[in-house]
This record gives structure tokens, C-alpha cells and sequence, in this order.
């Protein structure tokens, strides 16, 4: 009964915070870059959960894992359903590079760093090095969630504003594919009577698991369902996709980005899977936050230490990324402080540090600096919620790309949209 009522209790504040909204142009920019991040439903959860007031137990959280799964599933295949190829062909194979490079950079940074540090502090066993890996995983993923706050309070265009909406829109593929070869490597035994492969396996099981999904999608839709089948559906894809995957211990991030990205390349339903999955983004979204916040747990003063060295770490590696990638950015202004415009996180971040705690926590059972890792990457992608667009505008507004309304034609680039997975006009299906 009590998990029957917490199911209740989820998704009327799921459908509310909907309802709600996660901005309000009529609110104090402090205001905007808090809810924006969605920090509020992150907050609610942790009060909720086991180590708040205990109305959702520890019990009950596990309970919950089919709700994380269709989160995980859902965000995966919203952001897969952007690499459409021909969305992908306006910018240049040197944007891509640009895109790709800083956020390879700053997963660098940010897992050499992380590694140090646990090494310092005399924790250099595989269960926290695995969570330092899975944290620069997360860190290295940006967000378009707080360039919408920007965009939507001033008109931004230019070559720079537009290199800066690929990057946060895109970037997180990087985290996912670190968040994939992590599993590999830290992959528990294969079961009785399964050959073992060894680290191919935990990637070829993901892969796998994209192309059959996308086949089941590509037969069962031909016959182009009505709207509210199509979206049970389609919650069933993410539901079973991502389950399927977690109960193999492979990234049910990986294979559900895998399979939006196959359908986006390959379906003649791709616009209509993108409209039904964004619309009904911001309540599993929504449900997601709440999940995560429940997660928290906040019980090992290693959290203020992680939690330091991640924004620290993190913004050193997203400013050399950006840096590095100047000389292919020339003449573009700014080229050199491009990294700054990419600090914001949110959605695949956070989904990318749930993921990882479900599979490590069940491989490294006691450690401490999985969940205590797990905390202060959510903490800061929170703080880089609100960090982010602030640097970003400033950015913008020294190399002359934010505009008044009257100054910018009505063609120019407006920058991105309203979801936080990545979302945006730039990248949507075509």
C-alpha cells in the first residue's frame, strides 16, 4: 500500500510541476536560473526520501527502479532523435570537431583531477576510481537548459551563439560513450552458463539492444497508430529498452541514445516520435528530479571535498577545451573563451549520474565514495545550472552577439529551445 500511494504521490507532483513550468519570464533572473534547473523537484525529492523525512523509504526507492529505467529510457531516446544526419550536415566536420574535442578535454581534466584527488585522500580502489570515471562522465556533458534562460531574455545570433547551441546541445553523446566504456570495464561476472567476452561484450549488448528496439519500432509503426497509442508506445520502448539494459548491467543510457538515433535516421515517424516525446518531457522529467533527489543521501563529509574538486575541475576543463579549440574556431571573436559558454548542465548530466550509482552501487556494494561522488555531482550540476548562463551571457554580450530585438533580421539564429535534454531548433529531427 505504501508503495502503491508513493507511485500516487510521484505523479501527481510530476503532472503538477508540469503544469508549472520550469521558467517564468516574469521572474528575477536568480529566480529563472534555479527553477530552470529543475534544483527545486531535486530539493523536494531529497526532503521525500530516505534521508530527509523518511516519507519515501530506502525500501521504496528500490522499489522505484522501473520509474528511474523510463527516465533514463526517455531522456535517451529524446536526445538521440538529434543526430539526425541531416540536421547534422548543416554545421561543418570542424564544428563537430570543435564540439566533440572540448568535451573530450574536459572529461580528461575532470577524471585526471577527480582520480588525484581520491589518491590523495588514500582512496584509489576500482569502486572509487569507477566513480571518479562516472562523474567526469557527467561533467563533460553540457546543457541547453540555461542558454534558453539567455536566449529567451535577449536576441542572440552569430556565428559564435550558433557554435555554442550545437555544443550544448550535443555534447552530453560524449558522456554517454565514457558512461558505455566505464560498464565495459567495470562489468560484473557474466552469469552460469554465459561465455564471458570481457569488456566487447558490455558494449556489443547495448548496440545490440539499439538495433533490435529500433527494428520492433520501424515493424510496429508502420501502420501509424493513433496519437495516445503511439504514446503508450513509446513508453513502452523506453520502459523495456532501458529496463532490459539495466537488469544486463550495460548503459541504458547508451542503448536508448543508440535507438533515438537510429530512428531518427531511419523512421518516417520521426517528427511525430520527436512532438510526442517533448511534449510529455517535462512530467517525466519532472519525475526524474524527484527520483534523484530521493537518491541523495549526503552521509560522508567526502561530499564538500568531491563536490569542491568537481566545480573546480570541471570549469578548468570546459575553459582548456574551449581554449584548445580556438585555432579551429579563427576568425570567430571570443574564440578563445568559447569554453565559458558551455558550463550549463542538466537533464543528460543528471541522468548520466543516476545511471552510473545504480550500476556501481550494485557492482561495489559498501562503497562510501559511489554515493558520496553521486552527491556532489548532482550538487554541482545544480550549481553549474546557475553558474552557466551567467558566463554565457556575459560571453555573448563582449563579442557582440546579443542584440535588441530591432537590431537582429528575423532570420537569425534565436538559439535554443525550452527542453533540458538537449532539445533544441538546431538539432530537432528534420
Amino acid at each position: 500500500m505504501r508503495l502503491l500511494l508513493t507511485v500516487l504521490a510521484l505523479a501527481l507532483l510530476s503532472l503538477l510541476g508540469s503544469r508549472l513550468g520550469f521558467r517564468s519570464r516574469r521572474a528575477s533572473l536568480g529566480i529563472r536560473l534555479f527553477v530552470s534547473a529543475g534544483s527545486q523537484y531535486l530539493l523536494l525529492g531529497f526532503l521525500l526520501g530516505p534521508h530527509g523525512a523518511g516519507l519515501v523509504s530506502e525500501g521504496v526507492t528500490d522499489s522505484l527502479a522501473p520509474f528511474i529505467a523510463l527516465g533514463l529510457g526517455w531522456i535517451g531516446l529524446l536526445f538521440g532523435l538529434q543526430f539526425d544526419r541531416q540536421t547534422l550536415r548543416a554545421f561543418t566536420r570542424r564544428e563537430h570537431a570543435v564540439v566533440i574535442g572540448q568535451s573530450v578535454v574536459a572529461w580528461i581534466v575532470l577524471a585526471a583531477g577527480l582520480v588525484g584527488l581520491l589518491m590523495l585522500a588514500g582512496r584509489d580502489d576500482p569502486a572509487s576510481l569507477a566513480a571518479a570515471g562516472a562523474a567526469a562522465a557527467a561533467g563533460c556533458a553540457s546543457s541547453p537548459t540555461g542558454a534558453a534562460v539567455v536566449f529567451g531574455s535577449a536576441r542572440v545570433g552569430g556565428p559564435f551563439s550558433r557554435l555554442a547551441t550545437l555544443a550544448t546541445s550535443l555534447d552530453g553523446a560524449t558522456g554517454i560513450v565514457f558512461l558505455a566504456i566505464l560498464y565495459a570495464a567495470v562489468h560484473p561476472p557474466a552469469p552460469v552458463g554465459l561465455v564471458d567476452l570481457g569488456p566487447v561484450r558490455w558494449i556489443i549488448v547495448p548496440i545490440l539492444l539499439a538495433l533490435l528496439f529500433g527494428w520492433l519500432f520501424l515493424s510496429l509503426s508502420r501502420e501509424k497508430p493513433p496519437p495516445n497509442e503511439f504514446m503508450l508506445f513509446l513508453l513502452a520502448l523506453a520502459l523495456i529498452l532501458a529496463g532490459t539494459s539495466l537488469s544486463m548491467a550495460a548503459s541504458a543510457l547508451f542503448a536508448s541514445w543508440l535507438t533515438g538515433v537510429f530512428i531518427a535516421n531511419l523512421s518516417p515517424l520521426r517528427k511525430r516520435v520527436y512532438a510526442t516525446l517533448a511534449r510529455w518531457e517535462k512530467p517525466v522529467h519532472v519525475l526524474f528530479l524527484l527520483l534523484a533527489g530521493a537518491l541523495l543521501s549526503f552521509n560522508s563529509w567526502h561530499v564538500a571535498l568531491f563536490l569542491a574538486g568537481y566545480l573546480v575541475l570541471r570549469a578548468a576543463g570546459k575553459l582548456l577545451g574551449g581554449r584548445l579549440a580556438g585555432p579551429l574556431l579563427e576568425p570567430t571573436p571570443g574564440s578563445e573563451r568559447f569554453g565559458a559558454t558551455l558550463l550549463s548542465q542538466g537533464g543528460v548530466s543528471i541522468a548520466i549520474a543516476m545511471s552510473a550509482l545504480l550500476v556501481l552501487r550494485a557492482s561495489f556494494p559498501g562503497s562510501q565514495v559511489v554515493p558520496a561522488m553521486f552527491d556532489a555531482a548532482i550538487l554541482g550540476i545544480m550549481l553549474f545550472e546557475i553558474i552557466g548562463p551567467v558566463m554565457m551571457r556575459r560571453v555573448l554580450s563582449d563579442v557582440g552577439e546579443i542584440h535588441l530585438a530591432a537590431d537582429l533580421p528575423s532570420n537569425q539564429l534565436d538559439g535554443p529551445g525550452t527542453g533540458d535534454t538537449g532539445s533544441v531548433p538546431a538539432a530537432a529531427p528534420g
